[in-house]
């Protein structure tokens, strides 16, 4: 019995030391962002933390990114109503932007005093150091002792100071793992994942490469044909293989099996006549117009292939993998392309703007002109960034990665 009064009179008191303070349920809009303000690092609107306290911490924080570049937040809320406080610290999280951008090296301690909880919201660059266990181990050796107290400044600086001390000094957290027996295990090298996966690849690649030019060598395909599925299977391999072992195949054995298909001997399949390439200069006039434009535009090449009488005449169609022509859709030659564009109206957060693209035919001369919208502007993340010091007026614009631990006393 007396431990149940003795509960009803911890509620009481609890509730009857709100309303003193004039209770307030926070939003994340709603929470003072401390760059708005003063330029500090501590959103405390009920001041549950003494000035002093706050001089302190400010310092230590500061210091602290100055040498390192995290960035620490503290938010001290007397309510966030019937939100959860992980939840709540990943959007206030991400809507100042605490840590560097791509660095994302922040950290928020998101104290909710009605719910008596704590949480540690990491940011991606700081989780291989601020593990979870190591967050939840400072919160509740740290913070947990004092804030039963309702010394929240005084727990909040014992926690920065251990976070210091490991951002100082990696080599702690072998020591506060050891203190309790928790095996800490280093992250593994990305760059040996990488290699692993690249390997991989390349074996893959390899294998599809070989595999189909066996098929390719086998088959009773025309040569033309054979360059052409050969050609195809030269651009995955780029594609998997770049930069070095790509280079070997392509200049010592793709590029010399494509010229043997390109250029080896033909017959006629009319008449069974022997067939001669033409020269660059002589195959002219068994070309069209709009093939001269393609060839002098480097869009297509032409082959001409023609039996000695000419009584027999080939040409041959070989695509430019990269260039910036494409069908026209009038004449259907490889003569289309943006001629010019311009932004006739700039976008802006509140409207859209419009883009003017004219495209031309080289052949044809048939002209589109095509009006694009542009999307809406939006605040990018360095709204939030730019800001190094403790004098800066916003956060460095990082990403959370989830991480992070939350503690109740």
């Amino acid at each position: 019995m007396t431990t149940f009064f003795s509960r009803v009179l911890i509620i009481f008191v609890l509730f009857t030391s709100l309303l003193l303070q004039g209770q307030t349920v926070y939003t994340v809009e709603d929470v003072p962002n401390p760059k708005n303000s003063d330029g500090g690092w501590i959103s405390d609107p009920n001041n549950y933390i003494s000035g002093e306290e706050k001089i302190a911490l400010n310092s230590l924080i500061s210091a602290l990114e100055n040498k390192s570049t995290a960035q620490i937040a503290i938010v001290v809320l007397p309510s966030i109503g019937d939100e959860v406080p992980k939840n709540f610290a990943v959007h206030l999280f991400k809507h100042w932007g605490i840590g560097q951008e791509k660095k994302d090296n922040g950290l928020l301690i998101l104290t909710v005093v009605d719910q008596r909880r704590t949480e540690f919201e990491v940011g991606y660059g700081l989780e291989p150091i601020l593990t979870d266990a190591l967050s939840y181990r400072i919160a509740s050796q740290e913070l947990v002792p004092h804030f039963k107290n309702s010394d929240y400044g005084l727990g909040l600086l014992a926690g920065v100071e251990r976070i210091q001390q490991i951002l100082d000094n990696p080599e702690v957290i072998s020591e506060i793992y050891d203190d309790g027996g928790v095996g800490y295990t280093k992250n593994k090298n990305p760059i040996s994942v990488g290699v692993i996966i690249y390997l991989g690849l390349l074996f893959f690649a390899l294998f599809h490469y070989f595999s189909n030019v066996r098929k390719i060598n086998k088959n009773k395909e025309d040569f033309y044909d054979k360059f052409k599925d050969l050609y195809n299977i030269k651009h995955f391999v780029y594609f998997i293989l770049f930069p070095l072992p790509f280079l070997l195949i392509r200049y010592i054995f793709i590029k010399n099996r494509l010229s043997k298909y390109r250029n080896n001997s033909r017959f006629s399949k009319i008449n069974g006549k022997k067939m001669f390439k033409k020269t660059e200069v002589a195959e002219n006039k068994f070309l069209d117009k709009g093939q001269l434009v393609e060839e002098n535009l480097h869009s297509v090449d032409y082959d001409v292939w023609a039996t000695e009488n000419a009584d027999d005449i080939l040409i041959l169609k070989y695509q430019k993998f990269f260039s910036k022509y494409s069908k026209c859709p009038k004449c259907k030659y490889k003569t289309y392309y943006t001629a010019h564009s311009k932004t006739v109206k700039a976008a802006t957060r509140s409207s859209t703007g419009v883009r003017e693209e004219i495209q031309k035919c080289k052949n044809c001369d048939y002209i589109k002109v095509n009006t694009i919208k542009i999307p809406r502007t939006t605040s990018s993340s360095s709204s939030f960034g730019g800001g190094s010091s403790g004098g800066g007026s916003s956060f460095g614009g990082g990403s959370s990665g989830g991480g992070g631990a939350g503690v109740s006393w």
